[in-house]
């Protein structure tokens, strides 16, 4: 009996006690009272007897009044209240099922319900666009009636498990739609259960991730593919000097010291046939020696293009040079032969220098040194030839270090010089800026800046010669000003070790308030290898250097090392494509992919792009058509000094 069922019969029974006991008292008692006027007659008695009886109804009829209501009240008010109860619980359960129901509608997620039977009993509007099959279809229905067999194996297979198990399963699937497509989906499945546990179905939540990972298979390629180009000189498909560095590194730190044999090679009087015959040519001769050393060295040599006309071999020896005395007469004897290109016969002579491993040292950076001291000893014995390292060519070191000496004094007596060479814009044809560019001139003739650059990085000169060129530019761009000849930016370059020196902000500070130059009239080009070494510092300089009013490109882009992690954080201003890149690009096709990568990816990054090294008209249409901003080389101006600049400005302007 319930709870309800239990109340009304006590209720009832207490009305009936009531009863009987109120009408035994009123026998009791009425039956007293009418003795007492039983002196009375007969006709009166009757009467008596009638009144009594009527008392008796109204009086219990009065009280049967007040017992029913107060029962019968208290137990419509309980049905009320059961009512409305239930009409709230019902009302909350369909505002449940009518959340849950949104909940699943509208999540771009797919969901499906199944039976214990397997067959579908649910599915929301994403599931049916992830499968490409109408609700309707497949309510009902199992995975088999539905999904390819390969596809409907693996479900069943999941739920199974799932079930076997009893618990939950989260992993990624590759899936054949009924549509026939297939995607990825990231899926999680479950049980279904009652307040008791008891399983009644199961569920899976599909989440479509196709797109996501073939984003990240993408991003996978083009991280390789950068990869590739940051280990590798783009011309000759050689490893560069950063693949030398983590290979020298790795072989010279093993504890098994296999001996092996370092070449550094340089072209001799390469720059003259460059000048003679222009970059193209010297390209096209580069790749040709590269093809000529993979043919005369082993075939496990590994073989490097450091830069500009020099290579590194790396070749595995045990300590035989007549061996290395064989290769070398070899590769003498093909570089006695001419190299034709573009119907012309040109011959070219190598001197390398030769360092053993172990025994001439057991250090990556110092063999390399001792190799370069070799070459140098190679073309002092007339060129054409190679030389092993031995201890007197330290003495080489010391006419670098007299070279050093002499551009200690040539900044001393303002024998270091800027050139100019004009940046035109693309679709105007225009000078939208220069680039100051350092030479040396001495009684005895230029030096290169190849030659006294790299001895003034060495020497730690760099610092002072770095500062000349900023002051010297600095001047110039604000007297160019200040007379109005021309309002466009000068770029100077800044190496590494300048940009990461400690006093580097303070002395720019001094040089623009001592020149009285505005920042903006500057545009600092800086190298990729400045970022390697504490990227996350260089950007937080850079952003500094930006504050002030400075322009910053990126120098020579695509042939150091530049992480793209870092590249999108750099507050840069522009990327300069390396001459190297531009040459030949119009019939090279892996210069013309890397040329539009990189104009993609500044155009991406919201930078401008600009093309060095351009001297045809149909590396400037290629440029133009690929969206390059600027330009900069021999095909609208060489480098030329202040007086030849400032009189084509006047020209121009």
């Amino acid at each position: 009996m319930g709870i309800k069922d239990s109340q009304s019969f006590k209720s009832a029974l207490k009305i009936s006690v009531f009863y009987l006991i109120f009408g035994m008292l009123w026998i009791y008692f009425s039956d007293i009272a009418v003795e007492l006027l039983s002196s009375k007659s007969s006709h009166e008695l009757t009467l008596i007897q009638d009144y009594k009886g009527w008392l008796f109804i109204a009086i219990t009829a009065f009280f049967l009044f007040l017992l029913c209501y107060r029962f019968l009240h208290k137990g419509f008010i309980d049905y009320i209240e059961r009512t409305n109860e239930q009409k709230t619980a019902q009302m909350l359960l369909e505002q449940k099922n009518a959340l849950l129901n949104s909940i699943i509608d509208s999540s771009s997620d797919a969901i499906v319900i199944k039976g214990l039977d397997r067959r579908y009993i649910l599915l929301n509007d994403a599931a049916a666009k992830l499968s490409g099959l109408p609700i309707l279809e497949a309510l009902g229905k199992t995975a088999d009636q539905i999904f390819p067999p390969e596809t409907a194996q693996m479900i069943n297979t999941d739920d199974t498990e799932l079930l076997e198990k009893k618990s939950f399963a989260e992993r990624e699937e590759l899936m054949v739609m009924p549509n026939g497509s297939k995607r990825i989906n990231c899926v999680t499945k479950g049980l279904l259960t009652t307040e008791d546990g008891e399983v009644f179905g199961t569920y899976g939540i599909y989440r479509d991730i196709t797109k996501i990972r073939e984003n990240e298979l993408a991003i996978l390629k083009a991280k390789e593919h950068f990869d590739y180009l940051a280990h590798h000189d783009p011309l000759t498909n050689l490893p560069n000097r950063l693949s030398l560095i983590e290979t020298l590194t790795q072989k010279t730190s093993t504890t098994q010291r296999d001996p092996f044999a370092l070449f550094f090679l340089d072209l001799d009087r390469f720059k003259e046939i460059n000048d003679s015959y222009g970059h193209r040519f010297g390209d096209t001769l580069l790749i040709r020696m590269t093809h000529l050393l993979q043919t005369v060295f082993p075939p496990d040599t590994f073989i490097v293009r450091t830069g500009g006309d020099e290579f590194v071999m790396l070749m595995s020896c045990h300590q035989d040079k007549n061996e290395i005395d064989r290769i070398m007469h070899r590769l003498v004897n093909g570089l006695n032969l001419p190299f034709h290109i573009e119907k012309r016969d040109v011959y070219i002579t190598a001197s390398i220098g030769i360092a053993m491993y172990p025994s001439d040292t057991d250090n990556a950076e110092a063999l390399l040194q001792k190799a370069d001291v070799a070459m140098y000893n190679a073309k002092n014995m007339g060129k054409n030839t190679y030389s092993f390292y031995e201890s007197r060519f330290t003495e080489r070191s010391l006419q670098r270090t007299t070279l050093s000496t002499q551009l200690k004094k040539a900044l001393q007596n303002n024998e270091l010089e800027l050139y100019f060479q004009p940046q035109i814009d693309i679709h105007s044809a225009a000078i939208i800026g220069v680039e100051a560019l350092l030479r040396w001139h001495t009684p005895e003739g230029m030096v290169s800046p190849t030659v006294f650059i790299p001895i003034a990085e060495e020497s730690g000169l760099i610092l002072e010669v770095g500062e000349f060129v900023l002051r010297q530019g600095c001047l110039i761009a604000a007297e160019w000003s200040k007379e109005g000849l021309w309002p466009g930016r000068v770029a100077i370059n800044v190496s590494a070790r300048q940009l990461t020196h400690i006093d580097f902000l303070k002395t720019l500070d001094r040089i623009i308030l001592e020149t009285h130059c505005n920042p903006s009239l500057i545009e600092l080009e800086i190298t990729e290898s400045s970022i390697i070494d504490n990227p996350t510092k260089t950007i937080l300089l850079l952003e500094t250097i930006k504050t002030k009013g400075f322009h910053i490109s990126i120098d020579d882009f695509g042939t150091g090392y530049s992480s793209l992690s870092y590249l999108k954080n750099l507050p840069i201003d522009k990327l300069k494509i390396d001459i190297s890149f531009v040459r030949d690009v119009t019939h090279e096709p892996k210069n013309q992919t890397i040329v539009k990568t990189i104009i993609a990816l500044a155009k991406g990054l919201n930078m401008e792009v600009l093309a060095e090294g351009v001297e045809s008209q149909e590396e400037l249409e290629f440029l133009r058509q690929n969206g390059i901003d600027s330009i900069q080389g021999y095909y609208y101006h060489m480098p030329m000094p202040l007086a030849a600049i400032e009189a084509l400005f006047r020209r121009e302007f």
